[in-house]
């Protein structure tokens, strides 16, 4: 039983259309809960949560919340925002999203929570699946769609819930899980953290949060000291590991699995990249921790289908494949670059976005070099989330470093959605890669270009 829902019955979401919001806003529906919201995007999201009967305000305004007994907000929102103001002076109870989302875990006898820089949506639905194979029928919440959960929600029973959990600002301090999972550790969110030590005590501060055990990367070992804490490192050969890692003739990989030493399977993904293994054995060693049959879980990784936008074929322009990928963070291009020439074999014409000017100026020597190996780069404005502008963290900046530093490698660029697609017609390309790349919404540029004949 979610006992918030015994206090709280009329809940207004602000910020509705954001992934993880939305799938508690319609977990909340689903509840018997009165639900409505407020979003000034027009996205796929909010038309989805129209059709599920949530009445969704297309503009912030305080008159918006009458009739709410709580507030809930995401971290993107700022406190100045009409409907936060209205709630302080009516004192209407208020909620940041993770804070939410801790006591709605409350209600579950056992608390899987996915943590880590790159991969933790991955690996969150992999988890979810190798569960539902077997059975367990577990709640899921994730920060991206799978079609075999339909969607980035699955309302199961209270034995399990499966959640992703977000470091920036110490969201996922607000959870206390049975179990926890740290894919890998990077810089990241540096307009939050400020350096790798502070990120790296948040992680340390989530583990020791854990009620049970965790499960780590073994590249984590360096990042994670735990007082007292088991934290099960895997990837090492002194844990659960893949050995004689094999690409195979469909471009993905498989694996031998062993124990230490010990032998026990052989297991084949269905999905693209080598980075993919290391998920895996972190959802394989969740499940073994939960007795789940290796039988169910050889299926479940032959079975398991990607998260949208992860690495993710869309379609043709001209004779051009158009694939897009999350990939934002140097690591996860450079991962996603050499996935499409392993998958591929053909040349490359990247479209990045740059995500946040905060992310981009910090990390900027590392943006330099994380495009090495592609035939052509263009670069699109920056995508500012909630930031203002900055030269030294803009496109135009990382164009001009590119440049200097590369003279033989020319950028294109940076354009505007209607200006490249203006300027990729004039291009003369085919049998080539088109590959998206970031985390704002280049997703719709990428479905615009499908659409041009």
């Amino acid at each position: 039983m979610v006992q918030i829902f015994e206090k709280y019955n009329n809940i207004f979401f602000v910020g509705i259309g954001g992934v993880s919001m939305s799938a508690l806003a319609v977990f909340c529906k689903n509840k018997g809960v009165n639900v409505c919201g407020s979003d000034n995007s027009h996205s796929e999201i909010i038309l989805g949560l129209k059709r599920r009967g949530i009445k969704v305000y297309s503009k912030h305004r305080g008159r918006n919340i009458i009739g709410c007994n709580l507030v809930v907000f995401s971290g993107a929102i700022s406190q100045d925002n009409p409907e936060l103001v209205e709630a302080y002076n009516q004192n209407i109870p208020t909620m940041e999203r993770s804070e939410f989302l801790g006591k709605i875990c409350e209600g579950y006898k056992n608390v899987i929570a996915v943590a880590g820089t790159h991969g933790k949506t991955t690996t969150t639905s992999m988890i979810a699946h190798i569960f539902m194979v077997a059975g367990l029928n577990p709640t899921v919440h994730i920060g991206g769609y799978q079609s075999q959960i339909g969607g980035n929600l699955h309302i199961g029973s209270n034995g399990y819930f499966i959640t992703e959990a977000c470091e920036f600002r110490d969201s996922f301090l607000q959870l206390k899980p049975t179990v926890s999972v740290i894919t890998n550790i990077e810089f990241e969110h540096v307009d939050y953290f400020g350096s790798l030590e502070r990120e790296n005590k948040s992680f340390n501060n989530f583990v020791n949060a854990t009620k049970k055990e965790s499960f780590a990367s073994s590249s984590c070992k360096k990042n994670i000291t735990p007082r007292g804490r088991k934290v099960h490192f895997v990837g090492a050969k002194t844990g659960l590991n893949a050995q004689n890692i094999t690409l195979c003739d469909d471009g993905k990989y498989s694996f031998d699995l062993y124990c230490k030493k010990d032998y026990i399977c052989n297991l084949k993904l269905n999905v693209y990249g080598k980075y993919n293994i290391q998920n895996a054995l972190l959802a394989i060693a969740v499940a073994r921790r939960f007795g789940i049959d290796i039988n169910i879980i050889q299926l479940a990784i032959r079975t398991y289908e990607p998260v949208h936008r992860r690495f993710e074929e869309l379609g043709f322009f001209a004779s051009n494949i158009v694939v897009q990928d999350y990939a934002h963070h140097p690591t996860e291009i450079s991962c996603s670059i050499n996935t499409c020439k392993e998958v591929f074999g053909k040349k490359i014409v990247c479209v990045f976005q740059p995500h946040t000017y905060s992310r981009t100026k910090c990390l900027i020597d590392s943006f330099t070099k994380c495009f090495d190996g592609l035939d052509t780069l263009i670069l699109l404005q920056t995508y500012p989330a909630r930031e203002k502008y900055d030269y030294l963290g803009s496109a135009q900046c990382l164009k001009s470093k590119i440049e200097s530093l590369h003279p033989k490698f020319a950028v294109q660029g940076v354009f505007n959605f209607n200006q490249f697609l203006k300027h990729i017609k004039s291009m003369q390309i085919s049998n080539s890669i088109i590959l998206f790349l970031g985390a704002g919404d280049i997703e719709q540029l990428a479905g615009k270009l499908l659409k041009i004949k």
